[in-house]
Parts: structure tokens; C-alpha cells; sequence
């Protein structure tokens, strides 16, 4: 059963940040399809959140999904799926994921 999403204004600022980065390393239509394709892999999970890896390694029930170079940390709440971070597959998620 399909599930609203929500981004949290950590998630937003860290979609900020890659539409930044991909804006100036391979210009506006790799960032557009870059956001875009990153938009519907969140359309998808939360249509079918169990696709995520449990993380419990970061906290209870939380959930992160690959995309590419990123990794989408999300949580399922309330008939929602919240999504709290979005970072690049190398950062270590608990330096810089609130609590």
C-alpha cells in the first residue's frame, strides 16, 4: 500500500548540497535527471519500503536504500516514510545523521 513521503530539512538541505555539486561538476541536465531519478526511487520506497537494508547499526527501524553515489536513509512512521538523510556513500551515516 502506497505511503506519503516526507523529507525532513535535514534531507532537504542535503538534496540542496548534490543539486550544488552536480550543478557544478556536469552542468543542469545531469543535476535535473540526477534529483529526478533520486525522486523516484523515494516514490518507490515508499511504495514499498521493506526494498530498504535495516540499518541498526544507526537506530531503531531505520531503513537506507543505494542510489548511484548516495544513500537514502529513511524511517516508516505514521503511514509515512521519512526520509532523514540522503549522503554520499562514503560518509559514515552516524557523524552526520541527527539524532
Amino acid at each position: 500500500m502506497p505511503i506519503l513521503c516526507r523529507l525532513t530539512p535535514d534531507a532537504q538541505r542535503d538534496l540542496i548540497e548534490i543539486r550544488r555539486f552536480t550543478m557544478k561538476q556536469w552542468r543542469t541536465a545531469q543535476s535535473q535527471k540526477y534529483l529526478l531519478e533520486l525522486r523516484r526511487i523515494t516514490r518507490l520506497l515508499a511504495d514499498t519500503p521493506s526494498l530498504g537494508k535495516s540499518r541498526t547499526d544507526i537506530g531503531l527501524d531505520i531503513l537506507s536504500f543505494p542510489y548511484v553515489s548516495h544513500v537514502i536513509y529513511y524511517v516508516v512512521h505514521e503511514q509515512q516514510l521519512v526520509v532523514f538523510g540522503v549522503l554520499h556513500k562514503h560518509i559514515v551515516p552516524l557523524n552526520h545523521l541527527a539524532g
